[in-house]
C-alpha cells in the first residue's frame, strides 16, 4: 500500500545490533504502520555520527527553528521529526534507561521546544523497548521517560510496545503476544 499523502512515521532506532530484539519488534510495528498507509523512515541511530544537546542556547535565539548549532548527521533528522505525523522511538534497555544513542537523539530534541511552543505539538509519539529482564528492570522509567518527553512537546503519547524477558531473537519471534501488541498500537495510529 502506497504511503497516504501526508502520513509518515519516523523510526529512530536505537539498536547496535540490526538483527536483534528490537529490530524483529520494530518491524512489526513498522508493518502494521505500512498497512495503515504510513511511510516509514527509519534512522539506524547506532550507525550515525552526531552528537547530544551541547545546551549552547542557539536554537532558542532563532525563529527559523530547529535551529540546532549542531551540523551532523542528526540535524536532517529533526527537520524529518518535524514533518512526520508519527515519532517512534525504539531502543533496548540498557542500564536502567534508552541506549546511550537513542539518549543523545531525545537530547536533540530540545531544539524542537522554544519559548513554549513545540515543534512536537499534535504528533503521535510511540515507544518501542526491549528488555532482557521484567518490566521493573528499566523498562518503566523508559516509558515514564518519553511519556514526560511528549507531554511537555504537546504532543500525543500514544503508548508502548514492551518486550520484556527477551532471549535472542528466534524466542522473540515466538513471541506472539508482542507481535499483537504492535500490530493493535499500528492499527490505532
Amino acid at each position: 500500500m502506497a504511503p497516504v499523502s501526508g502520513r509518515t512515521a519516523v523510526v529512530l532506532f536505537g539498536s547496535p545490533r540490526m538483527k536483534g530484539n528490537t529490530a524483529v519488534v520494530a518491524a512489526w510495528l513498522e508493518a502494521g504502520l505500512k498497512r495503515r498507509g504510513y511511510g516509514v523512515e527509519r534512522h539506524d541511530l547506532y550507525r550515525m555520527v552526531f552528537a547530544g544537546c551541547a545546551h549552547c542556547g542557539h536554537c532558542k535565539e532563532h525563529e527559523d527553528w530547529p535551529a540546532c548549532a549542531l551540523k551532523d548527521a542528526f540535524t536532517p533528522v529533526l527537520d524529518r521529526l518535524v514533518a512526520a505525523d508519527v515519532i517512534v522511538i525504539a531502543s533496548p534497555v540498557y542500564c536502567w534507561s534508552v541506549s546511550a544513542c537513542t539518549k543523545a537523539a531525545l537530547d536533540r530534541f530540545y531544539a524542537l521546544f522554544n519559548d513554549g511552543k513545540s515543534l512536537l505539538e499534535g504528533k503521535k509519539v510511540v515507544g518501542l523497548f526491549t528488555a532482557g529482564g521484567n518490566a521493573f528492570d528499566g523498562m518503566d522509567l523508559c516509558v515514564e521517560m518519553l511519556r514526560r518527553i511528549a507531554e511537555y512537546g504537546k504532543a500525543e503519547y500514544t503508548g508502548t510496545v514492551a518486550a520484556v524477558e527477551c532471549g535472542e531473537p528466534p524466542e522473540v519471534r515466538k513471541m506472539t503476544h508482542v507481535r499483537s501488541a504492535a500490530e493493535k498500537l499500528a492499527r490505532s495510529l
